[in-house]
């Protein structure tokens, strides 16, 4: 892949996290706050922000929405990586937890929070590891 089509793809990965983070920010402080929602959201944010940086490095990922399995392979790139181990682990169950009745009861405030912090901790880690050229505008 040429770097200008590197760029590109990199920087649709990241408008998409971005795109996510901005959703759950919406919804944590809409007055009809929904918090699962806002879970999901930060969960795909984290997972696309992990992804461009995989698209960046031309490291091939398979459909998952592991996060714990995307920071390992992000690691071998980067190690400081390893700091966002907790919040993979913490977020990786939003991504399908909800889907249906009896699942998992409905997040909190609090853990809502919680998730958005973890998500926006991720976008700040991964953000500054990708050229400005990928970087949202």
């Amino acid at each position: 892949m040429g770097n200008d089509a590197k760029i590109e793809e990199t920087r649709s990965w990241v408008e998409k996290a971005n795109q996510d983070l901005l959703s759950a920010k919406w919804l944590l402080s809409s007055p009809d706050a929904l918090f699962n929602a806002v879970g999901f959201h930060c969960q795909q944010s984290a997972e696309k922000m992990l992804k461009a940086f995989l698209t960046w490095h031309d490291e091939p990922f398979e459909k998952t929405h592991s996060l714990v399995a995307l920071v390992g392979k992000c690691i071998p790139f980067d190690q400081e990586f390893q700091k966002l181990r907790e919040a993979a682990t913490t977020l990786t169950p939003y991504a399908v937890a909800f889907r249906y009745p009896g699942d998992l009861p409905e997040l909190t405030l609090q853990e809502a929070e919680h998730a958005f912090s973890y998500a926006q901790f991720v976008w700040d880690s991964v953000i500054k590891e990708l050229p400005l050229g990928t970087h949202p505008g």
